[in-house]
């Protein structure tokens, strides 16, 4: 921009003021913040606080621990896939040993793994699902008429309340998010162009192999459905038509490859009980965290049911199912993974919304988009981010501790002969031990009287298991082996002093086991 420069000459003793005009270049650090709007710096905050709060997770994938209970579990299940053993070939073991879970990931995980690779390769394909969940959810705020700001925003926000919801989730070995990727891609070919047939073929078939991956997660096409059957019946049918069928092609391809007990695996035996406060429990974690989201996506569905309507469908059927099932026992925050990506695409669009609103009523130019993410993100959602990397940052300093932990105790179980109890699954996985029995599932089956109490105790009098592992919790890791001994058999009276364990479980282990092995984590217990 030009500079004007203004001097005083003499001539001829006459004063003369002169003005000239001479292209200054200001700096181009000056310059460059000077064209930085408040929706880029909070898009450029919001990327930082992503990579921080993804470091630790990232960092962890590599690393020989077991990052939730679940991962052995799923590392079996794809040795079984990658094998050619069905998976639901026989009714399930009466100690617990069960496919709870569509084959999907099973097979995915199994085809582009080897065993010692499984879980490695769960944990990445965890991890691409997440990101590729939030540009699913990125696409559909933009499709929806939300602005390309709005859509950025959508993407890193959908990331972080992940991050901060359930940590242990990015980069673990599990199908959860690799659905939510298929759930979300489902949702978005359908708000793309919801004449279109080609992409209401895509949607359902998408919204197919969300199912076949995970079987809980029915919002969205529950949503679409609705949406549909207001807009048009023959759309409708065409949609339901193709997802029917490939629903039914997949049934009989489980049927035929992994075993006719499928459904039997599927829907258990009865055995998760159902608790009302821990749904409400669960529900009151979720909402306390993302009030501010949930408040902005309410009001804004209340405002726009009519006009958008698959959206708010979309928000209402998430969350009721999320709180309905969260009161299933052993039931994890991760189950309102689904609700979130649906609040996360309602505040977007809202986001998008309030700020042309803001825009027509104000002559001025302002960036209301910045001003809203600041609002929204800056001020709530910011408050949890410290608290979170702080807890990362203790983990990651004691990460290489606790593998070489993990790798001694897998050596020292594989060096033992007979079968193995682990209730950390990996541990028995990477040990070579088969899985004769799953402590989630015996704790249900025995909660709801399906399977005696009596029968599991008489594994550990007769001395079945050449080696039993227990978890041990964070506040028994310093206590002397007497008082572990007093800790283990406690009687487990308050929900958060559970173990997977029994409390007759645990006693009739201490009579008929000592202690071979006890880490930060873990006691390993071998016959007497």
């Amino acid at each position: 921009m030009p500079t004007v420069i203004s001097r005083t000459e003499m001539l001829s003793g006459d004063t003369i003021q002169v003005t000239e005009t001479r292209n200054v270049q200001r700096p181009l650090l000056a310059s460059w913040f000077r064209a930085i709007t408040l929706s880029t710096a909070m898009i450029a905050l919001m990327a930082a606080t992503g990579v921080a709060l993804f470091w630790f997770p990232v960092k962890r994938i590599s690393a020989n621990v077991e990052i939730n209970y679940n991962e052995g579990w799923n590392a079996y299940r794809a040795a079984m896939a990658a094998r050619r053993i069905p998976l639901y070939g026989a009714p399930p073991l009466r100690f617990g040993v069960g496919t709870a879970y569509p084959p999907v990931s099973f097979h995915l995980i199994g085809w582009l793994g080897r065993p010692d690779t499984f879980v490695a390769v769960g944990r990445w394909i965890s991890l691409l699902s997440l990101i590729a969940a939030g540009i699913f959810v990125a696409l559909i705020v933009r499709c929806g008429g939300g602005s390309r700001e709005a859509a950025i925003f959508s993407f890193f926000l959908y990331g972080i309340c992940v991050a901060l919801l359930r940590a242990d989730r990015i980069g673990m070995d599990d199908p959860q998010l690799l659905g939510e990727a298929l759930s979300a891609a489902g949702l978005y070919f359908y708000v793309r162009d919801p004449d279109s047939r080609r992409l209401l073929f895509v949607s359902a078939l998408l919204f197919c192999l969300a199912g076949f991956t995970k079987h809980n997660l029915i919002a969205f096409p529950g949503a679409v459905a609705i949406d549909l059957l207001f807009r048009s019946w023959k759309a409708f049918v065409t949609w339901a038509g193709v997802l029917l069928v490939s629903t039914s092609l997949l049934t009989a391809v489980t049927l035929l490859v992994d075993g006719r007990y499928f459904l039997m695996h599927i829907l258990g035996r009865g055995a998760r009980t159902y608790s009302y406060h821990m749904a409400w429990s669960g529900y009151h974690h979720y909402a306390e965290m993302f009030q501010s989201l949930l408040v902005i996506a309410t009001a804004w569905s209340l405002c726009r049911f009519r006009s958008r309507r698959v959206f708010v469908l979309a928000l209402i059927l998430s969350c009721g199912l999320a709180f309905l099932l969260a009161g299933g026992f052993g039931v994890d925050l991760n189950i309102f993974f689904n609700a979130l990506a649906a609040t996360v695409i309602a505040c977007g669009i809202a986001l998008s919304d309030v700020a042309a609103a803001i825009r027509e009523w104000r002559s001025a130019e302002v960036d209301t988009n910045g001003a809203l993410m600041f609002a929204l993100f800056g001020i709530t959602i910011m408050m949890f981010v410290p608290g979170q990397l702080r807890r990362d940052r203790e983990k990651m300093r004691v990460l290489q501790v606790q593998e070489g932990e993990f790798n001694s105790a897998v050596a020292l179980v594989k060096s033992r002969q007979g079968p193995a109890l682990c209730e950390s699954l990996l541990l028995c996985y990477e040990a070579g031990k088969p899985l004769e029995y799953e402590p989630f599932s015996v704790r249900a089956l025995v909660a709801t009287h399906i399977l005696p109490e009596g029968d599991v105790l008489q594994l550990l009098k007769t001395r079945h298991f050449q080696t039993v592992q227990v978890a041990l919790r964070s506040n028994e890791e310093k206590l002397s082996e007497e008082d572990l001994r007093a800790s283990l058999t406690s009687d487990q009276a308050l929900p958060d002093m559970e173990r997977r364990f029994t409390p007759n479980f645990m006693k009739e282990l201490l009579e008929d086991y000592r202690l071979s092995k006890r880490t930060s984590e873990m006691a390993i217990f071998s016959p007497q």
